[in-house]
């Protein structure tokens, strides 16, 4: 009896846990919806267009971005770190990264074609301008909010 409360414990703990994390991430989703709709002031015909191709590109970025990063980020850290990879794990996984970069910037120059169809120059750049000083906000806050290292 004390086993399966001690794991109904932990399966109730997990679970907000991972809920807190998923409601953080549409807090900042939602968050940066309305910074970038505001910057770019889309029209709402715009807004109806732009919305669809942004979010299938950023969620690409993300995957690319966060997700393969993290995992070469993990191997690296089962090879021991970075000073002890063998040259060919470091050439290969130097190259995987760099092969992961170059992926990101091809999905971005496909965002930014399709989204030409749909925005003038000027608001593809203010959205190039928004997404640098989102990220640069979003970093600002997470420094703020951390606790300090002493």
């Amino acid at each position: 009896m004390k086993k399966i409360l001690i794991m109904v414990f932990l399966i109730l703990v997990f679970s907000k846990e991972v809920s807190a994390q998923e409601g953080g991430k549409e807090r900042m989703r939602a968050y940066k919806t309305a910074y970038i709709t505001q910057e770019l002031d889309l029209s709402s015909s715009e807004a109806e267009k732009f919305w669809p191709v942004y979010n299938k590109y950023d969620k690409r970025m993300f995957q690319l971005k966060v997700e393969k990063v993290r995992r070469e980020k993990h191997r690296i850290k089962e090879l021991g770190g970075p000073e002890n990879l063998s040259d060919s794990d470091a050439r290969k996984t130097l190259f995987d990264m760099l092969a992961l970069e170059q992926e990101a910037a091809e999905t971005k120059e496909e965002m930014y074609k399709e989204l030409s169809k749909i925005l003038p120059p000027v608001k593809l750049m203010k959205l190039y301008v928004a997404e640098m000083n989102f990220n640069k906000r979003l970093l600002s806050e997470y420094r703020k909010r951390r606790p300090e290292n002493k």
